[in-house]
């Protein structure tokens, strides 16, 4: 295959080959202008010297022998210059469009616009936009004036600023071409080139093609198009012939140096792959070429990234055997995670909030979840790790950052000082320099140096990857760059814009591989394809919104300014993808699409346009093109088994722990639980698997009820200790302490979220409005004066059950909220701050020996049945309570266990409907026996060695289980 470049090459050797040495070549690129130095070098028949090589881009500023500005430089003068018409310019608000204006201004130069028209054109625009009849005589805003002051200062800015780079004899990309196009007849003649070739160009701006038709109407320049017949006739619809088909019909030019007709006549095969994810297509794109090259040890292959994100899962997928290719693109710093940990860093002092500290000033406070971010990073686990390593004599660094995030976890901590997290890590340098606060950029500069100097101590004490190594030199590079430029500025750049000109930068910084250039194999971005040609294509990512780019307005004018006046916009830039697609596939004889298929996401991006034109427009025209279609898939070459149920058998390991469990206590909780799914009591109970801490940035419903709860319990507490009844009176009294005594709770129960604060505060109401409710119908209830006899207080009992041949002891517990005494009753509590309904707690006779220990709606007749047991059990054999508070119990004392549901006050106190026979039971003692019947029943179950333990079938009991996890439910 002869390539465009080799063509070319042949070309001018036959055209001028006495003084080829004197030529001037301008490419579209650098690496394209290696390529034709290599071809020229193969064609020569003797030595020559080479001719003079260079990109367009270096071609003309060499000629305008100006310095080009950086663009953050570019960006500081720029502020200055505004600030002179504008002294209130925030400059936070300046760096988040002066880049987009810059850029404006670079292609109003390179495309030669007008800029007086220009600017009278878009200020008359502004005034239409600003005209409103209905407000007139009206004064406007502070901020539509600031808007528009702006766009009536535009003109002089873009005047001062070019005005002062010429002083300094400086320039920006679009300033130096508009010189060279003004100036181009005396600018070359001063200059030793014998003629200036143009090769493989496409999309000239207006000042690049000015310069190129300025030297052939002075017939000093060749211009060599890479162009074919496909989309390059006059009456094609394809866009990539948009801008070729100009210079064909409006440029003068003595013959059309070149066109092929390649794509409608040669031999091609075209494969398009859809793959399933982003990830996937390197590994198909990694086995395609080993399929090439086992075919082709020599084969030419280019594997071309629309999207650089793809660089590093294809360099993954070449295969170990293949070591001679070449990576044209660099490794961007924004992908690394170098970069994760700066960009944790900024979340952390930037998502933080302002509140009152305890000296009564404001203190950023910074959230926990970008703390644990930042503090579970891997750089900061492995520097952690390399202070275990080198601890000598201060043993109080050890563990030193899992210490402070346990500690965070274990007290709840939502929001932190800059103080409070320097305290949890003892001062550590490391912890200072994550967490000092920043007002300024000294301020980011110092701790980003800290914090490089920390991770440089990691990197001479492991074995790291050098990359990594690289990485770190290139931050400090960028950090100490930014350090100079702001330096000599006299206003202090703010954290956010500081953050902007990092980010650009790092985002522009790329880290380059060494390999050989000219290699067989070549890894590379579409724009380095430029004049070059490969019998074997790759490309991946051939999406919609990726090849071609979304449509994307990036410029401060509006899109009817950008059209009168001719600059580019997102329609010349589809005309440009096209181009350098279909100018790829010309020479190719194998070409790989590959694509990612679209998913059921919203947004999720297409096939590309240009994989629907092959299929539909140039594979019919061309019969001599084989197209198919196909899809990757992963083969799973190894199956495994796996049972659905998770089956424990209980041997004398499990049985032996069941019985220590229930020697322990058996509580209605834990009976319930072993209802509701064996399995979950068995991790809880026999494996002793806990569940993960999880920081809690609002009220949950298990805080809610300990608050109310403990707000009860705080009102009844002294009334138990002094044994004096609780009267009307006293309720009344509790009535009015209600709102601070719920918000004292609610502050101690989730430390720094305040209950005036979001969601708490809502939920703070809500406890308030229950619980005021409870004690107005507490006050109307009757059931006053009534004394308090237990709070939180458990009711236990021993029980003897006999197992086969063994008698297993079970302690039975019930922790209650409340037990009380009114009249001759006394009474067990539980509060509920869920909804109970008065049928939630009936139990049909005929349903006892079949359901009532086994179906989970039972669970709070389960609980009331068992408070009352434990109650009658202790009454029956030691009237403790009663003996305590210095009272005798009448003949008949009346034992109920009821719930007191928060959601469902009107109900009041609700009783469990339980019979044991149709007849219900008239003494303590046949209850007492007919519950035991029950207990004894439900021991030996649980104990029976030949009901293993299995997870339960109800996947309503799974919803909120912490182990459905492991049950895969």
């Amino acid at each position: 295959m002869q390539t465009f470049l080799q063509h070319t090459a042949a070309a001018l050797l036959q055209k001028y080959p006495d003084n080829i040495s004197q030529l001037c070549v301008i490419v579209p690129t650098r690496r394209a202008g290696l390529y034709f130095k290599n071809a020229l070098a193969k064609l020569a028949s003797n030595g020559l010297w080479s001719p003079e090589v260079s990109s367009m881009e270096d071609f003309v500023c060499n000629l305008a022998k100006a310095e080009i500005v950086e663009p953050i430089s570019l960006q500081l003068e720029l502020y200055d210059i505004i600030q002179e018409f504008d002294q209130k310019l925030d400059f936070d608000q300046y760096v988040s469009w002066a880049g987009t204006l810059l850029e404006d201004f670079n292609r109003i130069d390179q495309n030669l616009v007008a800029t007086d028209k220009l600017f009278e054109y878009l200020s008359e625009a502004k005034a239409l936009e600003r005209w409103d009849p209905e407000a007139l005589g009206q004064p406007i805003s502070s901020t539509v004036a600031n808007y528009f002051k702006l766009w009536d200062n535009l003109e002089k800015t873009y005047r001062k600023l070019r005005q002062n780079l010429r002083k300094k004899k400086q320039s920006y990309p679009g300033m130096a071409f508009r010189y060279v196009a003004e100036n181009v007849k005396e600018i070359t003649e001063k200059t030793t080139c014998h003629r200036y070739i143009f090769i493989g160009l496409n999309a000239l701006s207006r000042s690049e093609e000015k310069i190129v038709r300025t030297l052939l109407s002075l017939d000093k320049a060749d211009v060599f198009f890479d162009a074919d017949e496909y989309y390059l006739a006059a009456d094609s619809p394809n866009r990539a012939g948009h801008f070729l088909r100009q210079y064909r019909k409006k440029w003068s030019l003595p013959e059309w140096n070149f066109s092929s007709n390649e794509l409608l006549t040669s031999e091609k095969e075209i494969n398009v792959i859809g793959v399933a994810n982003a990830s996937m297509q390197g590994r198909v794109a990694g086995q395609l070429l080993d399929e090439i090259r086992s075919k082709q040890p020599n084969a030419e292959v280019a594997i071309v990234l629309p999207d650089e994100n793809m660089l590093l899962p294809v360099l993954h997928s070449i295969g170990e055997k293949i070591t001679d290719y070449n990576v044209t693109m660099g490794l961007t710093l924004k992908g690394t995670s170098l970069f994760n940990l700066v960009d944790l860093l900024f979340d952390v002092h930037l998502t933080g909030i302002i509140q009152p500290g305890q000296t009564g000033y404001a203190v950023q406070h910074y959230h926990y979840l970008a703390v644990n971010k930042l503090l579970s990073h891997p750089f900061i686990r492995r520097y952690e790790h390399y202070l275990h390593e080198n601890l000598t004599d201060q043993p109080e660094y050890e563990n030193l950052v899992q210490n402070v995030v346990t500690r965070i976890l274990e007290e709840n901590r939502i929001l932190l000082s800059a103080q409070t997290l320097i305290e949890l890590g003892k001062e550590h340098p490391l912890f200072q320099s994550l967490f000092r606060p920043w007002k300024n950029c000294d301020d980011i500069i110092a701790a980003l140096f800290e914090i490089i100097d920390l991770l440089k101590d990691i990197y001479r004490f492991e074995l790291i990857n050098p990359v990594e190594t690289e990485y770190l030199y290139h931050l400090f590079t960028i950090v100490k760059r930014l350090d100079s430029i702001f330096d000599c500025r006299q206003q202090k750049i703010s954290v956010r814009s500081f953050k902007k000109f990092l980010y650009e930068q790092i985002g522009q910084t790329r880290l380059p591989f060494e390999g050989e250039p000219i290699s067989e194999i070549q890894v590379m971005g579409m724009l380095e394809t430029r004049a070059l040609d490969f019998e074997n294509l790759i490309i991946l990512s051939v999406n919609e919104k990726t090849l071609p780019a979304p449509k994307k307005h990036s410029s401060l004018m509006p899109y009817d300014v950008l059209r009168e006046f001719g600059l580019p916009t997102y329609s010349e830039q589809e005309s440009i993808t096209s181009y350098h697609f279909y100018r790829l596939l010309q020479r190719a004889k194998t070409v790989s699409l590959l694509y990612v298929q679209p998913s059921d996401t919203f947004g999720a991006a297409e096939k590309s346009r240009f994989i629907l034109q092959l299929a539909n427009h140039l594979a019919p025209l061309n019969p001599k093109i084989k197209y198919t279609e196909q899809t990757g898939i992963v083969v799973q070459t190894e199956k495994k088994s796996y049972n659905h149920d998770i089956i424990i058998e209980k041997d004398e390991a499990v049985l032996s722990k069941l019985k220590a469990n229930l020697k322990k206590g058996l509580f209605p909780s834990h009976l319930n639980m072993w209802v509701r799914c064996n399995l979950q009591y068995y991790f809880t109970k026999v494996a002793g698997l806990k569940e993960s801490n999880k920081m809690d940035e609002q009220i949950g419903t298990d805080q809610f009820g300990n608050i109310v709860h403990k707000v009860l319990e705080d009102f009844y507490q002294p009334f138990m200790l002094d044994g004096t009844p609780v009267t009307i009176s006293r309720l009344e009294e509790m009535l009015k302490q209600l709102p601070e005594k719920v918000k004292q709770e609610f502050k101690r129960g989730t430390l720094e979220a305040l209950p005036e604060q979001g969601m708490n505060h809502l939920l703070y109401k809500v406890a308030l409005k229950i619980l005021h409710k409870y004690l107005e119908l507490e006050i109307k209830s009757g059931a006053y004066p009534l004394k308090v006899l237990k709070l939180e207080e458990s009711l236990e009992t021993t029980l003897q059950v006999p197992v086969g041949e063994e008698l297993v002891e079970v302690k039975l517990a019930g922790k209650a909220d409340r037990i009380d005494r009114t009249g001759n009753k006394i009474r067990v509590i539980d509060y509920k701050t869920g909804f109970v309904n008065p049928t939630d707690l009936k139990v049909k006779t005929e349903d006892l020996e079949t359901h009532f220990l086994s179906n989970k709606k039972y669970e709070k007749v389960r609980q009331l049945w068992l408070y009352r047991y434990l109650m009658e059990k202790s009454l029956s054999e030691i009237p403790i309570m009663a003996a305590e508070n210095g009272m005798e119990l009448p003949e008949k004392t009346e034992v109920e266990a009821s719930i007191l549901s928060f959601r469902n006050l009107d109900k009041g106190l609700m009783k469990a409907q339980l019979n044991f026979t149709d007849e219900g039971f008239e003494t303590t003692e046949e209850f007492l026996a007919e519950s035991e019947k029950y207990l004894h029943k439900f021991i030996r179950q649980m104990l029976d060695p030949e009901e293993p333990i299995h997870k339960t079938n109800d996947l309503e009991v799974c919803q909120y289980c912490p182990y459905r996890g492991i049950c895969a439910r």
